[in-house]
């Protein structure tokens, strides 16, 4: 089934990079999901994949701004506002995890076994 998306690589980093979900993609493909995912993560894909779905997360990070500042100020149209503006979010935090994510990776660049003292207390990697 694979085989259906060869030389359509161009068209998938579109898709992606418009917002459209891989059940869409998928849809108009003609494919699975489950084979679109194994074709966009060949390694061979998987950079152009991850770097399409990081502009589609900053896109949906912007749209998240936008749908409250361009709201009206009748609270019917503030409240909708507030809920686009939180999917939006969530839309940018699962496209880049690691840019709107919850999470915060802490690299100290430290190599690892380097013993740690903070305030006269050693800390070694292990503790």
């Amino acid at each position: 089934m694979a085989l259906k998306l060869e030389g359509k690589l161009e068209a998938l980093i579109d898709f992606i990079v418009e917002g459209k979900t891989f059940r869409q993609i998928a849809e108009v493909m003609g494919c699975s999901i489950s084979t679109l995912h194994a074709f966009l993560t060949l390694s061979e894909h998987s950079a152009r994949t991850n770097a399409a779905l990081a502009l589609s997360a900053a896109q949906y990070a912007d749209k998240a701004e936008d749908v409250l500042i361009e709201c009206q100020s009748t609270m019917t149209e503030v409240t909708r506002a507030k809920e686009l503006s939180q999917y939006y979010r969530w839309k940018a935090k699962m496209r880049d995890p690691k840019k709107y994510g919850d999470k915060i990776d802490v690299d100290l660049g430290v190599p690892p076994g380097t013993e740690i003292i903070i305030k006269g207390q050693k800390f070694a990697d292990n503790d």
